[in-house]
């Protein structure tokens, strides 16, 4: 323990007289700090009554550290380097198939079609028990997550608790290479318009797009709906050569600034596009970030295409990783990335906040009025603004607390295991009668929705408490208090035709994959199914690419 610790110490000691002949003008004033820290450190060591964990102490102080700026510069352990390195390459070694930690538990969420955990029988829901001879049930997901992957075509053997199933299982499969698809799917709306949906933006995005793209347009694609939606980014260079697809070479996609001038860069495309006329629908929502953000921004920027749905996430920051000690990186803030119009559309300040320590956001009326290539005004500070706002798609605040229970997920599990036979998925439908079983089971299962509005009221009586008014608003209080119950109360019958939906997408996507998901989301999907009619109506498509 004690060489553990001075071995750190060292380390400290010596990456400060190291380091300091990289830093800039203010040399003394981290010299001084670093030697303060690492005195500080020192001492804690040698005279703290109790034993301390150094490798603890240090995690705790870098990650602390790093609160104070923005929430995309991570220090990353050598683990978690590498799971990095697997979002941006989407390979990985293992056995196909998503976890999460659901009720103290590891359990199975997504299995991916044709791969090890498919062809061995795993399913979603299945809970984690041990992997090989070691215990899971004490591991969080980064843990078993790393377990589950290794060297391709090595034995792995996973025991498991099956929901619905009396006796444990014992399943035997190798690991093999897998790759996660940038397109988890592609295919036509209708005879005319087609579909691609990209999740990510790993190092194969573009090429992923591209193959789709070629099949659609071969079999007789007029338009093209392209779906961002709950895309989180990815690589920078992919989203300049996704936009490139659809945009001509030597056309400027974006620009990143940041304090190292010589980092400073403008990205054009710089291959021949494949159709750079095809109209295109892009869809949006808030889980639109960063490198989908480039993509949407610049085809809005330049009258390329016309977003449609909710407003993006906000993401104007660029990381970068930098290798550190050890195997350990970290994901640094660069750079603001500027979308073709000029606008940035980071919608928070990390670096001016508010007291209360949140980032503070942009209000409407100090954004800045920007011009789309064709005149059309768009704005900076938010995110992308959709030229067509569709919120019928939004999910309830109940129906929300209901995923984040997972409710909805291990109702659709029990359903399946259940079931002898899969669901037909033309033709699936939740009847009134498994919805009424569905309501039993979430208040078996002692779920009980808290409205904002609910809490809001909670705040309102512990102010009329301290203000010593909360008799004289008894009366008031306890009218709202019933009416607020009584709403609560008819939340779900409010939320059924949403409910519904999402019990069925669940289910099928246990039975189908991502695969089922999306043939669902197709026939489902309101927006998706607006997006289509657009595009058959190029009157009003083009309208909308016009200055007004």
């Amino acid at each position: 323990m004690k060489i553990k610790k001075y071995r750190i110490y060292l380390i400290i000691v010596a990456t400060t007289l190291i380091l300091f002949s990289g830093f800039r003008k203010d040399y003394f004033e981290v010299s001084k700090q670093l030697d303060i820290f690492a005195t500080l450190f020192k001492e804690l060591n040698i005279y703290y009554v109790d034993d301390t964990d150094p490798d603890e102490l240090i995690n705790e102080a870098i990650n602390s550290m790093l609160e104070t700026l923005d929430p995309y510069t991570t220090f990353m352990t050598e683990d978690e380097a590498e799971d990095f390195q697997v979002h941006t390459s989407g390979e990985y070694a293992g056995i196909g198939a998503s976890i999460r930690k659901i009720n103290e538990e590891v359990v199975i969420i997504q299995i991916y079609e044709g791969y090890s955990a498919d062809k061995a029988g795993l399913k979603a829901g299945d809970v984690i028990l041990q992997i090989d001879n070691i215990k899971m049930t004490s591991k969080n997901t980064a843990e078993v997550s790393h377990v589950l992957k290794g060297s391709v075509s090595s034995d792995i053997s996973v025991l498991i608790k099956r929901p619905g199933v009396k006796n444990t299982i014992t399943i035997k499969l190798k690991r093999e290479k897998i790759r996660v698809k940038s397109v988890p799917y592609y295919g036509f709306i209708n005879n005319d318009v087609g579909y691609i949906t990209l999740n990510s933006f790993s190092k194969k995005a573009s090429s992923d797009i591209s193959s789709a793209f070629d099949e659609l347009k071969h079999s007789g694609m007029k338009y093209l709906i392209l779906d961002l939606r709950n895309n989180p980014g990815g690589l920078l260079s992919q989203a300049v050569n996704v936009s490139n697809i659809f945009l001509p070479k030597k056309t400027f996609i974006v620009e990143t600034k940041g304090r190292i001038k010589d980092w400073n860069r403008k990205y054009y495309t710089n291959r021949k596009a494949k159709d750079t006329d095809i109209p295109i629908v892009v869809l949006t929502n808030y889980g639109t970030a960063s490198a989908s953000e480039i993509v949407a921004g610049a085809f809005q920027d330049l009258d390329r295409a016309v977003i449609m749905g909710n407003r993006t996430f906000g993401k104007g920051l660029v990381q970068q990783p930098r290798s550190l000690s050890y195997g350990t990186q970290l994901k640094i803030t660069i750079a603001k990335y500027y979308i073709p119009s000029g606008r940035s559309i980071q919608a928070r300040d990390y670096f001016h906040r508010n007291k209360d320590g949140s980032a503070k956001t942009i209000p409407d009326s100090l954004r800045h009025i920007f011009n789309t290539k064709g005149g059309r005004i768009v704005f900076d500070g938010a995110g992308i603004e959709p030229d067509i706002k569709f919120t019928d798609n939004d999910i309830s605040d109940f129906t929300t607390s209901m995923i984040k229970n997972n409710l909805i997920f291990n109702y659709s599990v029990l359903f399946s295991n259940s079931n002898s036979s899969k669901v037909d998925i033309n033709k699936f439908i939740i009847s009134d009668e498994e919805l009424i079983d569905f309501k039993k089971y979430i208040d078996s299962e002692g779920f009980v929705f808290e409205s904002k509005l609910e809490n809001k009221l909670n705040e309102l009586k512990i102010l009329a408490d301290e203000e010593n008014l909360l008799s004289e608003l008894e009366n008031s209080i306890s009218k709202l208090e019933l009416r607020i119950k009584e709403e609560n109360t008819n939340a779900f019958n409010r939320n059924k035709k949403q409910i519904k939906k999402l019990l069925e997408l669940s289910i099928i996507n246990n039975e189908y994959y991502e695969r089922g998901r999306y043939l669902y989301s197709i026939k489902n999907d309101e927006l998706i199914l607006k997006a289509s009619n657009l595009l058959q109506d190029q009157n009003k498509y083009k309208e909308l690419l016009v200055s007004k």
